[in-house]
């Protein structure tokens, strides 16, 4: 008896990679940088390094003003709730006379 085999193509997919072509340039650039002087890279990790370093300075300056800005608000409500209040109580002092 003969079984029939199902047929058998040699097929290799070809396809594009985006991420490695990606990767390909990267590393093509950085070999020609590593041709570069080494003084040349420490600077530029140096400009990074500082770069970071008064983002960080920036962002720490704008949260105590945003803290200062929020006592400074709560400090008026506050003072502002007191006030009313206070005049609400004496309005009402006026109206029933609790001393009768």
């Amino acid at each position: 008896m003969k079984v029939n085999r199902n047929k058998r193509f040699d097929y290799t997919p070809r396809y594009y990679d985006e991420r490695k072509e990606r990767i390909e340039k990267i590393r093509e650039m950085y070999a020609e940088t590593d041709k570069n002087d080494s003084t040349e890279r420490q600077t530029q990790i140096r400009d990074r390094i500082q770069s970071a370093w008064h983002s960080q300075k920036s962002y720490s300056k704008q949260a105590r003003f945003a803290n200062v800005r929020l006592i400074v608000i709560l400090v008026a409500l506050i003072i502002a709730a007191t006030v009313l209040l206070g005049y609400v109580d004496i309005f009402a002092g006026e109206v029933i006379d609790l001393d009768q």
